[in-house]
């Protein structure tokens, strides 16, 4: 109970007690003590209610202004303006205004910029517009609702790894992120009698910070005369960022300071050489194999990705005397798949005009993470490509990935044709 209300409570207990002596006749000498007593009392905790009032509203805005402030800093982030920043370094003028302190601010909170380049928020990269009008036919087109997303969710909205399950989250320092390998269990006992509990072993991963670096060239006279620079300087770099990226959490090789993406993690029993074209029937196999693994208890939580062409292939073959396609046949199972040329790239044509390519098949969510340290630092370099009058844009982002329960949650399909 606050303070306040409590003095508040025993104000109210004197006034009654004040009532009654009010309302009698005659007071006699305890009476008299009584009442001097109770109103100096009630004078002295009209002070201290005042006082405890004022501490409590202080105590109040200190808890708010944190979160004041991190929605106005958010804010500033998404108004932070590439092209105001390019304008500046290429004309070998200092950062000022709001790009300044947020810059300022990030390496406070994340120290500074390991290439001596400048930091910049994950929001300023973003494409996404502020308000969606729903305009399709028949509706009242009024703003379309939408969840709510942190800065990285909406920077990778549009990634295939995402799509696929794949979580960016933001640390720092050093995380671990453990993992429960073994012990834990159901029992089933008689009235009165107990169950032993089993000792639960678990491993820990830890990530390690990997440079992804994106570089992109625009003309000097771009920096000055175009005004949707800023719009192109973002579509261009978040768009080579998460091509980027896709490409690791699919194809990534752990070496050359490249993250370790699921080519390379899912080995053994997890990579399964399928060769032959793809179908509905394999698809439905394989998908109810790790469907026992990961013991779903249905198959809404089972996502494939692979190359369009496995798309192109599914859509292609058609049920002998039907129209219905092994896609048709695909959705109506009820999977989801997202494809991408990201996912896996085209083998080449064989001898007999085959090529081949990689499906992954991942159960349920929060198993693929993509830890991310801090936000995105860029180089303005007007040097190096002077004789042609431009300058080069240079951005770093700092992840690594890490997949968990791989041995239950994830498989891969290698030589996956696309025809018979």
């Amino acid at each position: 109970m606050l303070k306040s209300m409590k003095i508040s409570m025993d104000q109210s207990a004197r006034r009654e007690r004040l009532a009654e002596l009010s309302n009698t006749e005659e007071l006699n000498e305890d009476g008299r003590n009584e009442l001097r007593s109770l109103t100096e009392a009630y004078q002295n905790a009209e002070v201290e209610y005042r006082a405890a009032v004022l501490l409590e509203e202080a105590e109040r805005e200190q808890i708010k202004e944190p979160d004041g402030a991190g929605k106005e800093f958010e804010t500033e982030c998404r108004s932070f303006s590439l092209s105001g920043m390019v304008s500046r370094l290429t004309e070998g003028r200092p950062l000022d205004g709001r790009e300044l302190e947020v810059s300022q601010e990030l390496e406070q909170r994340n120290g500074a910029g390991r290439n001596g380049g400048v930091l910049v928020p994950w929001e300023a990269l973003e494409q996404r517009a502020d308000a969606v009008t729903d305009a399709t036919a028949g509706t009242s087109q009024e703003l379309a609702s939408r969840p709510t997303m942190n800065a990285l969710e909406r920077f990778f909205e549009q990634s295939v790894a995402q799509r696929f399950g794949v979580r960016a989250l933001q640390v720092s320092g050093t995380p671990a992120f453990p993992e429960v390998t073994g012990g834990g269990s159901l029992s089933w006992v008689a009235e009165g009698a107990g169950a032993d509990a089993a000792a639960i072993t678990t491993t820990s991963t830890t990530p390690t910070i990997k440079t992804a670096t994106a570089r992109y060239v625009v003309t000097r006279q771009a920096t000055r005369q175009n005004s949707a620079l800023e719009s192109i300087l973002r579509r261009d770099l978040s768009e080579q960022m998460r091509v980027g990226i896709d490409l690791a959490a699919f194809q990534g090789t752990g070496a050359n300071d490249q993250p370790a993406g699921l080519e390379t993690v899912l080995t053994g029993a997890r990579a399964i050489d399928v060769s032959d074209i793809a179908s509905f029937t394999d698809m439905h196999l394989y998908a109810t194999q790790l469907w026992e693994s990961a013991k779903l208890s249905d198959n809404a939580g089972i996502k494939f990705a692979g190359a369009p062409i496995v798309r192109q292939t599914l859509v292609d073959t058609l049920i002998t005397g039907t129209a219905v396609s092994e896609y048709d046949r695909f959705r109506g199972a009820g999977f989801s798949g997202v494809w991408s040329q990201q996912v896996s790239a085209q083998g080449a044509r064989d001898g007999t005009d085959k090529g081949a390519s990689t499906v992954y098949l991942s159960a349920g969510g929060g198993h693929a993470l993509m830890p991310t340290w801090g936000g995105v630092e860029m180089i303005i370099d007007p040097y190096s490509e002077s004789k042609t009058g431009k300058v080069a844009i240079t951005a770093f982002a700092f992840l690594d990935l890490l997949f968990q329960r791989t041995a239950t949650h994830f498989l891969k399909l290698e030589n996956v044709q696309d025809r018979a």
